[in-house]
């Protein structure tokens, strides 16, 4: 397989990948929530414990986004479906997070 070739089937979740990674890793590291938090809402009340769930968070779906790159090149249908599910799954965690953490 060439490098044209890996780029053109699954480019956009590699390019998803790499940007979840580094949101995810520098939330995790620097424990900043207002890196993902809307300008005027305010912080939540652990500030740190937030930024640390985000991150992980962020660094799940980079890697489902990673699965999906791979099933891309296995089969289409299989990939659409785990992205998906996966999509599901991190809007359930991260709203769970966000009313536990909420200011």
């Amino acid at each position: 397989m060439e490098l044209g070739y890996i780029l053109e089937q699954a480019g956009i979740p590699l390019l998803l990948f790499v940007i979840c990674m580094y949101y995810g890793i520098r939330l995790w590291v620097t424990k900043d929530a207002s890196l993902i938090r809307p300008k005027g809402q305010e912080l939540p009340k652990n500030e740190a414990a937030y930024a640390q769930a985000g991150g992980i968070l962020l660094i799940y779906y980079a890697l489902a986004t990673l699965v999906m790159a791979i099933l891309l090149f296995v089969n289409l249908y299989a990939a659409v479906a785990e992205i998906i599910v996966c999509t599901i799954l991190l809007g359930v965690f991260w709203k769970r997070m966000d009313s536990k953490y909420r200011a």
